[in-house]
């Protein structure tokens, strides 16, 4: 029962740890409401300040699981914009690769199938440009950490986030929905792992409807 419980209380769609604040970046771009919260080099700061990888100098990349919100952006340039906004959408990319294919038989109005190539191509390219470095824990442990300081090594913490969900094996659970006029990134719960649309009761009934119009308009042979 305690199991369940604590299951229950997860919020549907949102992820676990620190990967929430991944899923959150990706979030950032409201396709469907056609809203950005990352406008302007200052509201990039602010946006990574408040979700705990910033701290107020730029000097250091805190953590971010219990990190107090500083309420001054550190300094940040149109360059740092232009790379945040490249990696949210090369991240973007990937996350709709960990979802299965749809025919446009079963669901009009879904993504088609993309190569990865692309999305890939980005992040190689950006986490090849930002600083990291290998940190000993107290208790001997070696781990990669965000190195430097300012905006690009907060950026850096957002891959590294992607690479300890890797590792715990739930990277591939983290996606977007497959409707292409929203694409909002949500963390799929499922236990085979085969979900696709953030909401089935939004985007998923939506698309069911458009299939069901689909099939009824089609001429009847």
């Amino acid at each position: 029962m305690t199991g369940q419980t604590a299951a229950a209380a997860q919020p549907v769609g949102r992820a676990p740890g620190d990967l929430a604040t991944l899923q959150a970046f990706v979030n950032t771009l409201d396709i469907e409401q056609a809203t950005e919260e990352l406008g302007s080099p200052q509201a990039l700061a602010s946006w990574l300040l408040t979700a705990g990888l910033l701290d107020p100098a730029g000097a250091r990349v805190i953590p971010a699981e219990g990190a107090t919100p500083a309420h001054h952006a550190a300094p940040a340039t149109d360059a740092d914009l232009e790379m945040a906004l490249e990696l949210r959408e090369a991240l973007r990319g990937v996350l709709r690769s960990h979802v299965a294919p749809l025919s446009a038989a079963d669901a009009p109005g879904a993504s088609a199938p993309r190569d990865r190539a692309g999305p890939l191509a980005g992040l190689r390219r950006i986490s090849a440009g930002l600083p990291t470095r290998l940190e000993v824990t107290a208790d001997g442990r070696i781990e990669l950490a965000a190195g430097g300081s300012g905006i690009a090594a907060a950026l850096a913490r957002i891959l590294l986030i992607a690479a300890d969900a890797a590792t715990l094996g739930i990277w591939s659970r983290l996606k977007v929905c497959s409707a292409d006029d929203c694409q909002w990134a949500f963390y799929d719960r499922s236990p085979t792992r085969n979900g696709c649309w953030c909401s089935m009761r939004i985007c998923g009934s939506r698309a069911k409807s458009r299939a069901y119009r689909r099939r009824t308009a089609a001429p009847s042979s």
